[in-house]
This record gives C-alpha cells, sequence and structure tokens, in this order.
C-alpha cells in the first residue's frame, strides 16, 4: 500500500513575491555584469581604479578615497543617475536595481494578500509595514546614518 505525500501549496503572497523579486534581480545582475565587463575594458570609468585601490590598501577613509579617485567631493545618494555614461555607474545602477526586487517584491506581496484575502491578517499588517519602510528606504526618506 503506498500513501501520497501531500505537499502544500504555497501562499500566493510568496509566490508574488517571489516572482517579482526573482526577475527583478536578474535585471539587475545582468545590467550590473555589463557595467562590470566595461569598466574592466576600461571603458569611461568615473572612479581610477588605481586610486581605489592604492587607497583601500593604504587604509584610507572612504570620503579621502572618493576624492582621489573621482576627483570630486562624495556624493551621496543615487549619484550613479547623474553620470549614467560611465561604465561603474552603470554597473551600480545595476545594484540598485537589485535592491529595488525587494520593494517591488514586498508591495507585489502585500498586493497578493489583499487579493486573496490570506489570513490571518497579521502577516498583512506585517507586510505593509515591511514595504513601507523598504519603499521610504529606496526613496531615501529615511537611512540610518
Amino acid at each position: 500500500m503506498t500513501e501520497e505525500r501531500q505537499i502544500p501549496k504555497p501562499l500566493l503572497s510568496g509566490v508574488i513575491y517571489g516572482e517579482i523579486a526573482y526577475w527583478i534581480a536578474l535585471l539587475g545582475m545582468c545590467v550590473s555584469i555589463v557595467g562590470i565587463v566595461l569598466y574592466l575594458i576600461g571603458f569611461n570609468q568615473f572612479f581610477d581604479p588605481q586610486a581605489v585601490l592604492n587607497g583601500l590598501f593604504a587604509g584610507k577613509d572612504t570620503a579621502v578615497i572618493w576624492k582621489e579617485a573621482a576627483n570630486t567631493e562624495v556624493i551621496y545618494g543615487h549619484w550613479y543617475m547623474d553620470v549614467l555614461g560611465k561604465s561603474d555607474a552603470i554597473a551600480m545602477l545595476g545594484i540598485g536595481i537589485c535592491c529595488l526586487a525587494g520593494v517591488f517584491g514586498a508591495w507585489g506581496s502585500v498586493i497578493g494578500m489583499i487579493a486573496n484575502k490570506e489570513k490571518p491578517y497579521i502577516f498583512l499588517v506585517f507586510a505593509l509595514i515591511i514595504a513601507v519602510i523598504l519603499a521610504m528606504s529606496a526613496g531615501g526618506l529615511i537611512s540610518i546614518h
């Protein structure tokens, strides 16, 4: 006599989060790889790679390394948006896209919970709080420092 194992069906909100986060992160990784390859072959760099490495190995402060490598003061926030023609900015854009994967995934999960009327509702409250915090962080409205 064989018994069939019952495999639990995943919740719709989890599937939505997983699919959104997966595809956006994959897109971000592809963009980053293009930027890294262009940077490694020396195409239109924003940072001087030799100055970055020398500063890192010398144990210099990050602000000093930035100033020496980019010949400018430290630019906070989404600095790469102003110099998207540079290879390292393209790589950083890809990293930014990967970070947004969690934000869009969280909002997709919240929408999935509301549409599917998933219970218990405490998970919806927590998902909504997380989605709001992630969106505010991505938008630069809140930060750690």
